[in-house]
């Protein structure tokens, strides 16, 4: 079935408030404002994305010079579209209807009530002990849950760094990292998070090599099916600021190359045996981020997200490269400088640079091109 698919990026701030009605902060909004066009590059054929006030000129030019059939924005007389938001929560759900979908064809109370469920951290912890006992080599241990203050101290007196973070949260929102912090400050804001969500996930924290993700669907009966590597950069506290745009087999290399033979392979694997296991009954896109340690240790349930992520923006967006095209996907705050123009040759990037939302004052999302 076609889909319906809605940038909803404050998703994850939803389903930690757990309402409706929530109101996400303005940096959230703004972002959101900017993004609405973002699906456009995940659509196929039949798809629609909800999108208000969508710049008619631009949408056209994008359709024609990227030769896009049978994609446009959602009206309410759009029939048999499945429901895809950025992820799933009360408010994204409202946030469908108010776009004219039928409540009737959404998940109910208590199926949101479970994704709000698997979507806290501790789920994480759970798939990395299942993918752990799937293979023959170590990783990173799981995140440990701490309910009070002397569980979080204890925690921090015996890690030369501990990361905090919060059940809720994700691209570095909710995160406390105690190194180089003062320890009654990391103990101030670490027992906040206790305070405001009921607990805390504590961490260790590694001396990074790179950042990674591997993206699966998964179909709510028992099977995971693997859709790519997802390799991007963050900042100093966690948050996403771009994606390599390559061809998969060059991605998945890079990485495979940190690590001893055999290792991501086997990873892969096992993570695609364990999902449904610990997710039982989930439906829906999700993204497993990780990273490889200066040691060469893998860490592989930095973050579980049960949603589309960036990385499913970059894999998509790939299909519009010109053959032995790379660059980076970037989402950039107040660009600067308007974006170098784009070489646009039979249909695909080739070179130069291109915003793939209509401009905007806040933020950009850019594919830069080599």
């Amino acid at each position: 079935m076609n889909r319906l698919l809605m940038y909803f990026p404050e998703n994850d701030l939803a389903l930690a408030a757990g309402e409706a009605a929530y109101t996400p902060p303005p940096a959230a909004r703004l972002l959101h404002a900017a993004g609405e066009a973002l699906p456009l590059w995940m659509c196929r054929p039949g798809d629609r994305f909800v999108c208000s006030g969508i710049n008619a000129e631009w949408l056209d030019r994008m359709l024609r010079a990227f030769r896009i059939a049978d994609v446009d924005v959602y009206d309410h007389r759009s029939v048999a579209l499945e429901a895809a938001p950025w992820g799933w929560s009360a408010a994204s759900r409202k946030a469908l209807a108010d776009a004219g979908y039928p409540m009737a064809q959404m998940p109910d109370d208590a199926a949101l009530e479970q994704m709000r469920r698997l979507s806290h951290r501790r789920t994480a912890s759970m798939l990395r002990e299942a993918v752990a006992a799937r293979l023959d080599f170590d990783i990173a241990p799981a995140a440990v849950e701490a309910s009070c203050p002397d569980e979080v101290m204890a925690f921090a007196e015996a890690h030369a760094a501990t990361i905090a973070k919060a059940p809720w949260s994700s691209s570095g929102r909710g995160l406390v990292r105690g190194r180089n912090m003062p320890r009654d400050a990391f103990m101030a804001q670490a027992v906040g998070i206790i305070r405001r969500q009921g607990s805390v996930m504590l961490e260790e924290e590694w001396d990074k090599t790179a950042d990674f993700a591997l993206l699966f669907e998964c179909d709510g009966c028992g099977n995971a099916t693997y859709r790519g590597i997802s390799v991007f950069d963050t900042n100093a506290r966690g948050g996403y600021t771009a994606n390599a745009l390559a061809p998969q087999p060059e991605l998945w290399s890079r990485i495979a190359a940190m690590l001893p033979e055999g290792h991501l392979d086997a990873l892969a694997s096992a993570m695609a045996r364990a999902l449904p296991e610990v997710l039982e009954g989930y439906r829906g896109p999700l993204g497993v981020d990780m990273l490889v340690s200066s040691h060469g240790t893998i860490d592989a349930t930095v973050e579980l997200n049960l949603r589309y992520t960036m990385g499913f923006v970059a894999l998509d967006f790939a299909r519009f490269l010109a053959p032995g095209a790379t660059g980076t996907l970037a989402v950039l705050p107040r660009p600067a400088c308007a974006p170098a123009p784009a070489i646009i040759k039979d249909g695909l990037l080739a070179g130069g640079q291109l915003d793939l939302t209509p401009g905007n004052p806040h933020f950009a999302f850019r594919a830069t091109v080599e």
